[in-house]
């Protein structure tokens, strides 16, 4: 079947350069993908971990994870080492999916020096289950302030000043609990299928969900696949790939979720004197030119910022149905990764035949520089 020529009738453009922006004082790791051997697990800046035949990757900045137990019902026994497993599982998929475009770094997960297990923060809810609901309005705040009265009282258990995944155990009185991201947190719920047995589960999506919601966690907005990475790599993460991932259905990182990844303050495997996140001041300045009969969007134009750019990131998020934008209404936006060309130039060519949607108004959701 001839695929319908795709339509760029208007765009949006929201030039969002901290939107997703992360200049560290530090170097792009990227290395050629037909050679990795997993350096990072003899780097000696990294603290390699034996559980049960598995390694893990520690970095000096590592992941906070949280067990927030309500008082009336307790977490399951066997979660430490259950999750710790699950967890891992997780790392090397992501570093797997890294390693497609060139980049060596993984996601730390700190130790627990007991047990050599994946440490996992167990902190006492003040309140029942009841308390914390899924309604983000009446949970997040409340849970991300208790979690940081624990934090100050104990701060050497945490390593991250940024990043937390929360986990709360499934609840016991049928109602639902937090389950998405919400900036550098993210929500997600333990029950004995969290595991890496329960890959694949036709009955639940939650194994996937909680990969996805950590992924927003991690700084990652909603992309979909491009229509030509779809039949080769399937289903992208950030866009329905909570739902492929819990079938055991091919599920991807995208190259800019990639990119995105490997300049996160938890991905990098030697200290940074540099706080990351830091605000640049920026100017941003894109120029687009279409080709109607060669189906090309051509990308130009120049930047500024007072911090070391690595990549130029570019998100069109087709206009399904008058959909418009906002929250969760991006999950089949697409995105092409480019290089600068030189200090403050920006130019690459979007190629529209490769996008998901066709026959569809397209806007031009964002131009970012990481």
């Amino acid at each position: 079947m001839k695929k319908k020529s795709l339509k760029l009738r208007r765009f949006v453009k929201t030039f969002v350069l901290p939107l997703i922006i992360m200049c560290f004082s530090c170097s792009q790791t990227k290395i050629d993908s037909r050679n990795i051997k997993d350096q990072n697990l003899n780097n000696n800046n990294n603290e390699n971990v034996s559980l049960t035949n598995q390694e893990f990757v520690s970095n000096p900045v590592n992941l906070n994870i949280v067990m927030f137990v309500p008082t009336d019902n307790p977490a399951l026994k066997d979660y430490k080492t259950r999750l710790s497993a699950l967890f891992v599982y997780f790392q090397n998929w992501i570093h797997t999916e890294m390693m497609r475009y060139g980049y060596s770094t993984y996601l730390g997960l700190p130790v627990d020096q007991l047990t050599g297990l994946v440490k996992i923060i167990e902190i006492p809810a003040s309140g029942t289950q009841a308390d914390y609901p899924y309604k983000s309005a009446i949970s997040v705040g409340k849970i991300i302030n208790e979690i940081k009265t624990f934090k100050t009282k104990n701060p050497a258990q945490f390593s991250s000043d940024n990043h937390c995944l929360v986990l709360l155990p499934a609840r016991t009185d049928d109602g639902n609990q937090p389950f998405y991201g919400h900036g550098k947190f993210c929500f997600a719920v333990d029950n004995s299928e969290m595991s890496v047995t329960g890959i694949p589960n036709p009955n639940s999506n939650y194994l996937g969900g909680m990969l996805h919601e950590l992924g927003h966690g991690l700084n990652l907005p909603h992309s979909e696949a491009k229509y030509s990475e779809g039949f080769i790599h399937g289903t992208s993460l950030m866009g329905s790939g909570n739902y492929s991932f819990s079938k055991g259905q091919p599920t991807f990182l995208t190259e800019s979720d990639a990119a995105i990844l490997n300049r996160n303050e938890v991905f990098q495997p030697a200290k940074s004197s540099s706080t990351p996140y830091l605000k640049p001041i920026y100017s941003l300045q894109p120029r687009f030119n279409i080709d109607n009969r060669q189906q090309k969007l051509f990308v130009n134009g120049s930047y500024t910022s007072t911090l070391p750019v690595s990549d130029i990131l570019v998100y069109m998020d087709p206009n399904v149905n008058n959909e418009g934008t906002g929250v969760n209404k991006d999950y089949n936006a697409v995105t092409w990764r480019f290089s600068p060309q030189s200090i403050g130039l920006i130019q690459g060519t979007i190629d529209l035949n490769v996008c998901l949607q066709t026959n569809q108004d397209n806007l031009l959701k964002s131009v970012s520089c990481l």
